[in-house]
């Protein structure tokens, strides 16, 4: 999706907020709307741009784990999306660490905000078989939040 300067301009600001408090509700509130309307990506790299401009790969990458840690506690649905999206980075790069504690968070999660935020990832242009596992948790988390309701 083609974003023009101001509408990228207000992304890295919202990214700058959130990285300074990760549980600011106005900032929180406007990366879920950024996420909604399709431009998710722009404010994952937005992200990763504000948390390590100097830091190597694996620092970055354990950076940004911490942060999405933090938003988990309060915006699990934005959180597993921006998580889906460190996913593939953390495998590329061979930051295992990483990429098993985004397993292990997709594994126990059981909130209907979470398999949203991984169904709506999924629906995005990626690998077909990133498309799969963000399938895969979406279902197995709905199943263990049916089953916690009921």
């Amino acid at each position: 999706m083609s974003k023009g300067t101001e509408d990228i301009d207000h992304i890295r600001l919202v990214a700058s907020v959130l990285v300074g408090n990760p549980h600011d509700d106005d900032a929180l509130s406007e990366a879920m709307q950024i996420v909604s309307t399709g431009d998710g990506s722009v404010l994952f790299d937005a992200l990763r741009d504000q948390i390590g401009p100097c830091a190597e790969n694996y620092e970055l990458m354990r950076r940004i784990m911490s942060f999405l840690e933090a938003v988990m506690d309060v915006k699990p649905g934005l959180s597993a999306y921006l998580m889906g999206r460190l996913y593939p980075l953390a495998d590329r790069m061979h930051v295992n660490d990483v990429y098993e504690a985004i397993e292990l968070w997709m594994f126990h999660s059981d909130k209907v905000a979470v398999a949203d935020a991984l169904a709506a990832l999924g629906a995005e242009p990626v690998r077909p078989l990133l498309r799969r596992r963000y399938q895969e948790w979406a279902d197995a988390i709905r199943k263990r939040a049916l089953q916690k309701s009921s």
